[in-house]
């Protein structure tokens, strides 16, 4: 079985450094087991990442990407088979718009 080396951007970085901050302040006993919880989920696309579903974000930047569900949130990658990489480019919460999606970090006017 392939095995694959998962890299995350520090965009996708910043995107769970949020979600734990908001976490630890509403509870903060919980944090440190969730965001525990998260990397272990996140590694497990060291095998079969297309396991996971397509990502709506495929539709805004023209390539196939995919999701990682975790609890109320999803992690976005890529797979790049010609380096056998799982690039994690967004982590977003679940309600939130699409990465890239009109109207997310830009302006229509833009």
């Amino acid at each position: 079985m392939k095995s694959y080396t998962v890299l995350v951007t520090p965009e996708a970085e910043a995107g769970i450094v949020s979600a734990f901050h908001y976490i630890q302040q509403r509870a903060p006993a919980s944090a440190a087991k969730w965001l525990s919880g998260l990397y272990k989920k996140i590694n497990t696309l060291e095998r079969m990442p297309r396991r996971c579903a397509s990502a709506r974000e495929s539709l805004y930047f023209g390539e196939n990407l995919r999701q990682l569900l975790y609890k109320s949130h999803r992690a976005v990658f890529r797979i790049e088979e010609t380096n056998s990489i799982v690039r994690v480019l967004h982590f977003l919460h679940a309600k939130q718009q699409a990465a890239g999606e009109p109207g997310v970090g830009t302006t229509e006017d833009e």
